[in-house]
């Protein structure tokens, strides 16, 4: 009886250690660091590949007129606490990270860093987020 229970606690710690090991191995979206990885794209000296290279594939991207292009990135940042079901919307903090970086050509025009309170989402005067971030 003894051996019967101690086998079972083996195979329950195995499969809760199995378990473990995936959800921590499994991959998400690569960690944005929009405040200090802005930092690299310079202005009339910095070209699309660097900015890709520094900051990845943009959120949005929109054409203006024939030789200006904009690009939008997007980062959401909120406390481990906000996830709490029925409570986590009242504690914690949350808010939005933006840089909008426009081209002439294929080089850096302008790079705008803002970081945004959830009521400053709608009518900000550069590229407004139309969604939210996930």
């Amino acid at each position: 009886m003894l051996k019967k229970v101690s086998n079972q606690l083996r195979l329950i710690s195995i499969l809760a250690l199995g378990l473990w090991l995936v959800g921590c191995a499994t991959t998400t979206a690569p960690i944005r660091h929009l405040s200090s990885d802005v930092c690299l794209v310079l202005p009339e000296s910095t070209t699309k590949t660097e900015v890709l290279a520094f900051l990845g594939e943009p959120d949005q991207k929109t054409v203006t007129d024939g030789s200006t292009e904009t690009w939008i990135y997007y980062k959401k940042n909120e406390d481990l606490i906000r996830k709490l079901p029925l409570v986590g919307e009242k504690f914690g903090s949350l808010n939005y990270e933006r840089v909008t970086v426009s081209f002439v050509g294929n080089l850096v025009r302008t790079c705008v860093y803002r970081q945004l309170e959830p009521g400053d989402i709608t009518g900000s005067p550069d590229a407004p987020m139309t969604t939210l971030p996930e």
